[in-house]
């Protein structure tokens, strides 16, 4: 088992002592300051501002790191005297603390005593590192606040080239959104049956939008390279873009061909008419089709006809 450091702040082991008081689930108000704010937990929270929210995340990740403690001899003793087992779930610390004991073969006041503070100490740890780590794997969007005038730069290269900065990073995020609202209007169509035609109607938008994405990710690679600059994150604007959701996998090929028919100063259409012209493009088009409404196309756009014996 790898030691926790000595840098795990003193203030947070004795929020997850009080916490442990209660057991899981974990409520707001047995959560401290430290705990909450957590950027792991910040940003699992489907509403980062609502404190109940990051308990629910806080919950999650409590359950996701007692699941894969470090020291696995004491993992099920930890899981008993947390309440995330069935057995101890909604009891008192005392009997969760018995159970914990009698499963890892301590004394009661032995376990308490010297057992029960390191895993304490343990889940602190855990806790922290998976935020040291969590924002390397994890990317969100710029934060937006209200206006309260007319955006004003200062006369200087500083501002301008932070700006165009800013403009590429707007540009690629929002790329990525548009798509992701394409991707849903296809999952709608297709769990209400939508009509074929419909159907490989969204799914071409969807398609457009994922050629405009890797526009996007071309421009921003081309000016600041294959990681996001001023970012808490190791990650590209490649994997920027899939977080729009599932897509079809493409060949380097098609995605250059998507790239080079998508222009953004022009829409749908324009787009459709330029990739189907040739045989390789409407080859591209029916295969997306295909594999992202989980239905048959024809090449031309209609229902395959079943094949039957």
């Amino acid at each position: 088992m790898t030691s926790p450091p000595a840098s795990v702040p003193d203030a947070l082991p004795g929020e997850i002592r009080e916490l442990l008081r209660g057991g899981l689930p974990v409520r707001a108000g047995h959560c401290g300051p430290c705990l909450l704010a957590l950027r792991g937990v910040k940003a699992r929270a489907l509403h980062p501002d609502d404190p109940e929210s990051r308990a629910r995340a806080l919950d999650g990740l409590l359950r996701e790191q007692l699941d894969r403690l470090e020291n696995a001899e004491l993992a099920p003793a930890a899981r008993l005297l947390f309440g995330a087992e069935t057995t101890t779930s909604g009891a008192t610390l005392t009997a969760r603390r018995e159970a914990a004991a009698k499963s890892s073969g301590y004394e009661v006041h032995h376990f308490r005593k010297r057992i029960e503070p390191k895993v304490v100490e343990l889940v602190a740890w855990q806790l922290l590192r998976d935020s040291e780590t969590f924002s390397t794997r994890h990317a969100s969007a710029p934060e937006l606040h209200a206006a309260t005038g007319p955006l004003a730069l200062p006369a200087d290269v500083f501002a301008w080239e932070a700006a165009e900065h800013q403009h590429t990073l707007a540009g690629l995020w929002g790329a990525v959104y548009l798509l992701r609202a394409e991707l849903l209007t296809v999952a709608r169509m297709v769990s209400m049956t939508a009509d074929d035609d419909a159907l490989s109607a969204a799914a071409d938008a969807a398609l457009w939008r994922h050629a405009l994405v890797l526009v996007a990710v071309a421009r921003y690679r081309s000016a600041y390279g294959a990681v996001m600059l001023h970012a808490a994150t190791e990650l590209g604007p490649d994997e920027i873009a899939a977080y729009a959701g599932w897509t079809p996998a493409l060949t380097p090929g098609e995605e250059l061909l998507l790239a080079e028919v998508a222009d953004p100063t022009q829409g749908l259409t324009h787009f459709m008419t330029r990739l189907t012209e040739t045989e390789r493009g409407a080859a591209t088009v029916h295969a997306w089709r295909r594999s992202l409404t989980g239905r048959p196309h024809r090449q031309g756009g209609g229902p395959e006809e079943e094949v039957t014996s």
